[in-house]
């Protein structure tokens, strides 16, 4: 250390790093490659034009402002991020021309080889480019995949020569002291400004984020909202509605048509935070499950279609797979459901403990017609999500006794104190009485505590409606958003959204159908078969499901083949003996219903036809 900080002292360090930096091999090949990537980067310009070739361009001003800046910065990044990542350790360790001017020509090529059948299945397909599609699709994509390639490579090495030629033989200016901040300035603009269209809910900017792949823009809706940067309320200004060439979503594909006599029951949808399957017992759900047993139906084989609230409670109200969440939260689209209860004149009474607006975004998305929609529930004094769950328990009685008249009724009760392991302090009782648990095991029993609580919140809701005289016309629907782990499989996920384990993405279902017998329904059902059901059932489209979501009648008696199930940034696809998951760059990884990886796995064409729903209402039918 003395020796070091003589060196330093002395200046004799610093020369010595001054001089291997000015080595001229390696000045001459930071110069040229920064010439060979900026032009490279304009064939990837060239090449991105494939994303937007069917955008519709905003008018705004600021919106046509941002779609440059992020279409731009976004593929200017990646190229920025490429070189410092692998060309410039090489240039720092081995400067050599017959080693660096290769290596960029082989992994430049291979970038645009992956963004050019990327850009052409996201055009056709709208989804992106991975390993597991890749291997699905066959052989004609490594065919065409080694064949963009080898013209890739015939063509950078053109470039290479080139860059070569001006840069370091005729010395003319790269111009990167001008390139790469102001690559950098419309990176900041592009994210911050997402930042506030975000919050603000301004789609004309939104809408522009499922353009691109890898691309992820900033949001921090709380931070807006906590430092009055943002008016939450504007989130859920309606866009201009798409002209017939504006719109390349088709949801629902054909014009629904429905029966005119039937007749439209009260709606009365409970969803409980978090709450896993097995939790449905004499146990822990006591007073709701044995009102099941004797006056609804138990589906013991339910799964969510996520493993976290935004996804679960989109399948929730949309049938149709998570993986076009984020296009239609964007674009402000409403579910079929709710535009079919709206358009038929339902009294809607939404009650959630937990804010709307985040993480689950209903504001914009299922409830974003509602009209005098209430985003957030506050109550005088410590805001614990107990307090919460039993104020809008009131609140839902008062007001469904104010507007259970003439009208129809649609209801939405989201409780939050199972998630957050809340529950009022006489219930502490049951705590104390396990002074043994370790750190998890008492987790696992506070959150059990925490769900008996809210079962006598819900039992004292049917019990509401069975003394009004509702229940003879109202179909109730009880189930949760997802599930949670307390690393059961033994394999370090706790939680929800780390996993899409049977703990994550299986869920309790209750239903209570006017004049149905009481049963229990064994069958693999799911969270887009709500929505199916419904329309179904209580609207009587005449329309086949698949006209307006992806799943089909819970009570049909068929079990699905496989599901698609989203989290924050990946989905799986789900099988009844595997779960195929599919991550962010394309790696994927084929797991088995312990959640352990299988090393060799089968595909099957269910995972073609999986792939085949992610862009089906992309494309008219």
């Amino acid at each position: 250390m003395k020796n070091l900080i003589t060196i330093l002292k002395y200046n004799r360090f610093l020369p010595l790093l001054k001089n291997w930096f000015k080595s001229p091999n390696r000045v001459k090949l930071l110069k040229w490659s920064g010439g060979f990537f900026s032009i490279v980067t304009l064939v990837q310009i060239l090449i991105g034009f494939f994303y937007i070739s069917n955008y519709r361009f905003p008018t705004d001003p600021l919106a046509l402002v941002y779609t440059f800046t992020a279409f731009f910065s976004h593929f200017g990044s990646i190229s920025l991020i490429v070189w410092i990542s692998f060309v410039f350790p090489i240039l720092l360790i081995l400067p050599d021309k017959k080693l660096v001017i290769p290596v960029c020509v082989f992994l430049v090529s291979f970038i645009l080889c992956i963004e050019l059948l990327d850009a052409q299945l996201f055009t056709s397909r709208r989804f992106h480019l991975g390993m597991l599609t890749i291997k699905i699709l066959g052989w004609k994509t490594w065919g065409f995949g080694i064949l963009y390639f080898f013209i890739f490579v015939m063509f950078n090495s053109l470039i290479a020569k080139i860059a070569w030629d001006r840069f370091i033989i005729a010395e003319k200016k790269v111009f990167l002291q001008i390139s790469i901040p102001l690559i950098l300035v419309f990176l900041a603009f592009t994210h911050l400004t997402h930042v506030w269209a975000d919050a603000t809910g301004y789609v004309e900017i939104t809408r522009f984020t499922t353009r691109l792949p890898l691309f992820y823009p900033s949001t921090s809706k709380r931070f807006m909202v906590r430092h009055g940067l943002a008016d939450i309320s504007q989130r859920r200004n309606l866009p201009e509605k798409f002209g017939a060439t504006g719109s390349d979503f088709y949801y629902p594909q054909k014009p629904l048509e429905y029966d005119p006599d039937i007749q439209h029951n009260n709606i009365l949808i409970i969803a409980i935070d978090a709450m896993r399957y097995d939790m449905l017992n004499s146990q822990n759900f006591s007073r709701c499950y044995n009102y099941a047993r004797n006056h609804g139906t138990i589906f013991t084989n339910h799964y969510s279609g996520g493993n976290s609230t935004k996804m679960g409670s989109f399948t929730l109200f949309y049938g149709i797979p998570p993986t076009y969440q984020q296009y239609i939260e964007s674009n402000k689209k409403s579910p079929v459901l709710i535009d079919r209860i709206l358009e038929t004149g339902y009294n809607t009474g939404i009650f959630t403990s937990y804010k709307l607006y985040a993480p689950a975004n209903l504001d914009v998305t299922a409830f974003v017609k509602v009209p005098d929609l209430r985003l957030e529930t506050t109550i005088p004094g410590p805001q614990a999500a107990f307090r919460n769950d039993s104020a809008i328990t009131e609140q839902w009685k008062s007001w469904v006794h104010q507007n259970s008249g003439n009208k129809p009724f649609f209801g939405f009760l989201f409780y939050d104190a199972l998630c957050t392991k809340s529950y009022p302090e006489s219930y502490s009782e049951k705590i104390a009485e396990h002074t043994d648990l370790s750190g998890p095991q008492k987790k696992f029993m506070e959150y059990k505590i925490s769900l008996q609580y809210i079962d006598s919140l819900v039992a004292s809701v049917l019990d509401d409606l069975s003394e009004s005289d509702l229940l003879k016309n109202t179909v109730v629907i009880i189930t949760s958003d997802h599930g949670e782990e307390f690393d059961d499989n033994g394999l370090g996920y706790n939680g929800h959204g780390s996993s899409f384990s049977d703990w994550q993405i299986k869920t309790p279902l209750i239903t209570v159908w006017p004049e149905m017998e009481p049963g229990i329904v064994d069958n693999r059902t799911s969270h887009y078969d709500i929505a199916a059901t419904l329309m179904k059932d209580v609207f009587g489209v005449l329309n086949p499901e698949s006209d307006f979501c992806s799943g089909k009648n819970l009570f049909s008696d068929q079990s699905w083949d496989w599901l698609l199930i989203g989290s924050y940034f990946n989905f799986a696809i789900l099988e009844p003996q595997q779960i195929t998951v599919q991550f962010p760059g394309g790696y994927y990884e084929v797991r088995g219903k312990d959640y352990r990886i299988i090393q060799k796995p089968q595909f099957s064409p269910n995972i073609t036809a999986a792939l085949n729903e992610m862009g089906r209402f992309f494309n008219k039918n």
